[in-house]
Parts: structure tokens; sequence; C-alpha cells
């Protein structure tokens, strides 16, 4: 079971388990942003390719934005800079495409010399047919150097 930090994280969970049903995961058509508009600055929406397994992003929160400075809509995750972490972020999508859960994971950015020198990321497994994780629904929260 998830231990959630962030009222953010939490209400997404929430949001997201009481559209699934007894399913696994819901599907992107049960999603409806309406639903929560004061969490979208921190949302992203990845699309998984398979043959090769990789992620495209296809929805970057305006705060996720400015976070990495650069919006990386359209472009896959190998695209992306993550600098240290980037074998540790890959495992973490690739973990829940395969074991079908949530997975939330607190990372280091403190590389990027920016005011904040770690996040928290919900990531959430999304399902069209009900058998497979096509896409993964990602909440972010930072954390400032005051906050940490």
């Amino acid at each position: 079971m998830l231990e959630f930090s962030y009222p953010e994280h939490q209400q997404l969970y929430d949001y997201w388990d009481s559209k699934r049903g007894d399913r696994f995961a819901p599907s992107r058509e049960d999603i409806d942003p309406i639903d929560f508009p004061h969490l979208l600055p921190n949302l992203c929406l990845y699309k998984v390719h398979r043959n090769p397994l990789r992620y495209e992003a296809t929805l970057m929160g305006t705060r996720v934005v400015e976070i990495w400075g650069i919006d990386y809509t359209g472009k896959f995750v190998e695209d992306i800079v993550l600098g240290p972490v980037y074998d540790q972020v890959t495992e973490q999508f690739k973990y829940v495409v395969t074991h079908k859960e949530p997975t939330l994971n607190d990372l280091d950015a403190s590389w990027l010399d920016k005011d904040y020198v770690k996040y928290s990321r919900l990531m959430l497994p999304l399902s069209e047919n009900g058998t497979d994780v096509d896409r993964l629904f990602v909440s972010i929260v930072l954390l400032t150097k005051e906050t940490t």
C-alpha cells in the first residue's frame, strides 16, 4: 500500500482508484481533467510504446514544464534530460508497465541546480484494453530547499 506525504498525490490516487472499479486500472477515457483542475499543472501523461518499450510524453502540466524549463510534450523519455536519474526513472516506468500497479518515488533533482532538490512522483497505470498498460498518469510534487 502506498503511503502519501503530499495531498496532491493522495487526491489523484483516490480519483484514479474510484475510476478503476474492479479493474487494475481505468482507461484514459475514464479520466476527466475537469474533475481535478487544481492538480493539472503538476500532471504528465505518457503513452507506452512497445517493441521496443518506450515512453512518449503526450501531456506536460505547466508546472512540470516550469520545473524542467522545456516542454517535452511529444518527446520520448530518452530525449528528456534526466541526468544521473535516467536509469532509475526508466526502471520505475517499466515497473508500472510490467507489474500493472502504481508507484510512488522520491527522486533527487539537485543536479538541475534549481531552487528544488528533490521531487516526488506518483505514477498510475491506465489501460484501454483492460490487459495492458498503455499510458502512465503521473503527478509530480517538488521539494524545495526550504521544505527539505
